[in-house]
């Protein structure tokens, strides 16, 4: 829906700029249809980075919110929750996909994709680890994969509690599990336990 709306607001600027430029008097009238046919395309996409609804809109769960902004029916596996936004991993295909949505007191707010960042990677002994930020806010999220394969040992010193989805890989023949949690300490002493491998994650 929220690429649908976009759109159709993109399409009624083109179509009235058409019947503008059709009722003015300029002579030269085929070079302002390739402009206003150009414009309606950048409008599109500069109102993709927009959540405009946010500010008259608030959703019931996390899942109305990721459906909002995501055409099509979701598979979403797990929720993991912060406190200004929650973390959804999405399966399809055979693959995750993630965004945070931010939330308040009412409920949540439309996130795209641009909003995260990634403040910390790290590969170590196969290990596989980042940490998402929303926005400026002190929401972390945590994702670590072995990509040696199989299930994993993790741990940090706040007894965080790791969630954890599994995914098997037909050519490979092995399952590879990936864990996820949200933290909200980030100093640059932070550090997780793998598998007896500690990871400094605040030293980036």
């Amino acid at each position: 829906m929220y690429n649908i709306i976009r759109l159709i607001i993109s399409c009624i600027f083109l179509v009235c700029s058409i019947i503008a430029i059709k009722n003015s008097k300029v002579i030269r009238k085929h070079i302002l249809y390739i402009v206003f046919t150009s414009l309606s395309g950048i409008l599109f996409v500069v109102l993709a980075f927009l959540p405009f609804e946010n500010l008259f809109v608030t959703f019931d769960s996390p899942k109305a919110a990721y459906e909002y902004f995501n055409l099509g029916k979701s598979n979403i596996e797990l929720i993991v929750e912060g406190n200004d936004s929650d973390l959804i991993i999405n399966r399809k295909n055979g693959s995750d996909t993630y965004l945070i949505i931010p939330k308040t007191a009412d409920g949540w707010k439309i996130g795209i994709g641009s909003n995260t960042k990634r403040v910390v990677q790290k590969v170590s002994n196969g290990i596989v680890l980042y940490v998402y930020q929303y926005k400026d806010t002190s929401d972390y999220f945590i994702t670590i994969l072995d990509t040696n394969g199989g299930e994993s040992t993790v741990s940090d010193e706040y007894n965080t509690k790791f969630f954890s989805l599994e995914r098997y890989n037909d050519s490979l023949e092995k399952n590879f599990v990936t864990y996820y949690a949200h933290i909200t300490n980030l100093n640059p002493q932070y550090s997780v336990i793998v598998n007896d491998n500690k990871i400094v994650l605040g030293n980036q």
